[in-house]
């Protein structure tokens, strides 16, 4: 696997890099800046889609320096509207911010001097636009360029969508800027459509570049249980790439944070680990960002929030403890690490159990009309009511969550209302059919189907047997015109990859193989746990099973020659694919879906194809099981073996810095620990080694004898 070749050397005679050397220091352009910066001094729309690090503020900010005028910045983020005017203002910059976060006087200051025509660049907030009083003050300065940051804010679709971002249409339309962009990180093809619609942009010059990270490893690997995930986690902090250098471990909930928190503290000592969540004060997550950002703290576990405003150059890796709900949120979050441009490990820890949470918090969002029509009622007739009130009187709510996201609906038509006292009562004059009060079902229905299908291309991320690396670039539509920089699925020697799936019909065999295991789920009755029922499937005699009555169904050994351990893997991976869902609270309930009653029955066909690994008697089912017989000795080092374990990890890193590549490149760590078992003195017992071959010889062979002959006669 190598590297994108590097951009060509610029031409001598070149005013706009020189623009760029001036003002910022810069001697080249990232990828995609300069076809954005000029399309935009030549007059024309446009949108930019580069991911965060790639550089989407140079794309207005150098324009803003080169044409007359003032340029706008509209931006939803009030902490980096600081952070970007004063490192402007450290060049020399004449910027202003205009924001809640100034007191009257200040913004008035502010807009004295942008109408005395001090300012080149002001940066607003979208709430900003709904003062007419400031729109007019805009319309008495010269405008040079109109920029909307974070642009997918204004889609319904995007993950992050803000009812002020829709204003701005009408906005560009009164202000009638002669230059007007678009910039945003996470921006698919759908979310683009919905932001030139919205923003009125006609034949606008779309951009979507800098997509692909080249120092970033991507991998996940499948956990059986929390356990499991604990285990890999203080692996990967301790013996693995997480060993040195700063870790953001990202967890979906303040409590799973807490827990992972104390998973790191354990192993690393608390002086080294911070958390950071929301239900922290202001205080507690001030101190525990300014720890991690000067480097005495050197893992920070933490919310998806962490993040913003945090730049740390040296983040070695990212660590998520939970699948993330979408692809924009997860490349966002793993962008936070390599932004010094050296190399950095991204780990995916999942189990399909975490998406039921996802798909839990999404149907809570998005009340269906029976939820909306039963709260209507209850409101109408039982009178006010606070959200939890609403809650217990209807059957048909899903706790207090949900009854408040009803009341929230119902609140933007009018039909509800809220008393000032924590309660909310019906307007009197509301029809009673929930159909009649003006609320979009339709659109609410849409919505929650979008949500549903990002988790989906979340999940297929993990799965999928391709280069991970492409599956990003053509989510986010760019085209995959280079290598893969480093993946688990492109590595050779990476054997602990996540199970690949190929999403094309199965053959007879392989549909067989996903109905026998559905028609087991379907004779438990969802009456048991993931693991019971792939015990019962596998044929188990375990004690577990005793009492159960599982041994005494028909479907007791239906995968007995598929084995225990690939039966959960078959298990899980119905879960994702939506044909099994998992139920209940603390002590989670298989179930079979509706969709796969349809498969099981033959009346529909999987569109996917399970592992190979899955299918009894292949020959990477007995590679796997061979792996698996030979794990516990790469996760759990002999004491013995520790000290030339660490002393190999030591010149495999010196190794991988003087050539500007990943460790994984020198060799795995599958190969690592075959060289502590075998400890060759020789080229033979070097070549012997899996994972070394000749080439490997010509370049460390030699070396590497010595890191090995101190330990080779123990």
């Amino acid at each position: 696997m190598s590297r994108p070749a590097p951009a060509p050397a610029a031409a001598a005679n070149d005013p706009l890099r020189d623009a760029l050397r001036a003002h910022f220091g810069f001697d080249d352009f990232h990828k995609g800046q300069r076809a954005v910066i000029e399309d935009l001094l030549a007059g024309h729309p446009t949108v930019a889609v580069m991911p965060t690090g790639a550089g989407k503020s140079l794309c207005y900010q150098l324009p803003g320096l080169l044409l007359d005028g003032v340029t706008v910045v509209v931006s939803p983020l009030i902490a980096l509207m600081k952070d970007q005017v004063d490192a402007l203002r450290a060049r020399g910059v004449a910027a202003e911010y205009i924001n809640s976060s100034l007191d009257p006087e200040a913004q008035r200051a502010a807009l004295d001097r942008l109408a005395g025509g001090a300012t080149r660049l002001v940066y607003v907030a979208p709430e900003r636009f709904r003062s007419g009083a400031f729109i007019r003050a805009l319309q008495q300065v010269p405008l040079a360029l109109f920029a909307v940051d974070e642009a997918h804010c204004i889609s319904r679709w995007g993950h992050d969508f803000r009812p002020d971002y829709t204003r701005l249409g009408a906005v560009v339309e009164r202000l009638r800027p002669p230059r007007l962009l678009a910039c945003t990180a996470t921006a698919t093809p759908d979310v683009r459509d919905d932001m030139l619609r919205a923003l009125r942009l006609d034949a606008a010059q779309v951009h979507v570049a800098g997509f692909l990270r080249d120092n970033l490893y991507l991998e996940a690997r499948l956990c059986a249980n929390e356990r499991d995930r604990e285990k890999r986690l203080v692996h990967f902090l301790t013996r693995g790439a997480g060993q040195s250098g700063a870790v953001i471990v990202y967890a979906s909930t303040r409590k799973r944070v807490e827990r992972y928190a104390g998973v790191a503290w354990k192993a690393l000592g608390d002086g080294q680990v911070v958390a950071y969540h929301g239900g922290m004060d202001d205080t507690e997550r001030s101190a525990a960002q300014e720890a991690f950002m000067s480097g005495r703290a050197r893992v920070a576990v933490a919310t998806n929030a962490f993040g913003m405003g945090v730049d740390r150059a040296d983040v070695r890796a990212v660590v998520h403890v939970d699948l993330p709900r979408t692809l924009e949120g997860y490349y966002q979050e793993v962008g936070r690490a390599g932004r010094d441009r050296e190399p950095a490990r991204c780990l995916l820890l999942y189990n399909p159990i975490d998406t039921r949470v996802h798909h839990f918090l999404i149907d809570q969002s998005h009340p269906d009309p029976k939820a909306l029509q039963a709260a209507w009622h209850a409101l109408r007739t039982r009178g006010p009511a606070t959200p939890r009130q609403l809650a217990e009187a209807v059957d048909a709510l899903d706790g207090a969550n949900q009854a408040e996201t009803v009341l929230r609906h119902l609140a933007k038509v009018d039909a509800a209302q809220f008393d000032g006292g924590g309660a909310f009562r019906a307007h009197p004059d509301a029809p009673p059919d929930v159909a009649d009060l003006g609320l979009d079902l339709a659109g609410i229905a849409r919505h929650r189907d979008h949500e549903h299908d990002k988790l989906r291309q979340m999940k297929r991320f993990v799965h999928e047997a391709g280069c991970r690396h492409a599956y990003v670039l053509r989510y986010f539509g760019e085209q995959v015109d280079a290598e893969c920089p480093g993946c688990d699925r492109c590595d050779p020697d990476d054997d602990n990859a996540a199970p690949g799936v190929v999403f094309a019909p199965p053959d007879e065999g392989e549909a067989l193989l996903i109905r026998k295991a559905l028609a087991g789920v379907a004779r438990a009755e969802g009456r048991y746990g993931l693991r019971k029922v792939a015990a019962m499937l596998a044929g188990s005699r375990a004690a577990t099973l005793r009492g159960t009555g599982l041994d005494a169904l028909s479907t007791f050994g239906l995968l007995k020659d598929v084995g225990l351990d690939c039966t959960v893997e078959l298990l899980q991976l119905l879960i994702d694919q939506d044909l099994a869902r998992m139920s209940g609270g603390d002590y989670p309930l298989l179930q079979i879906t509706e969709a796969g009653w349809e498969v099981m029955q033959g009346r529909t066909c999987p569109g996917f194809k399970p592992p190979p690994h899955l299918m009894p008697g292949s020959t990477a089912a007995r590679r796997v099981e061979r792996m698996r017989k030979g794990a516990a000795a790469e996760v759990d080092v002999d004491p013995e073996d520790a000290p030339l374990v660490d002393a190999l990890r030591a010149w495999r890193a010196d190794q991988a810095r003087e050539r500007g590549v990943p460790a994984y490149v020198v060799f795995s760590d599958r190969t690592l620990f075959a060289v502590v078992d075998r400890r060759p003195t020789d080229e033979r017992g070097f070549l012997a080694v899996h994972g070394l071959g000749p080439s490997k010889w010509e370049t460390f062979g030699p070396d590497l004898l010595q890191v090995v002959a101190p330990f080779a006669a123990g």
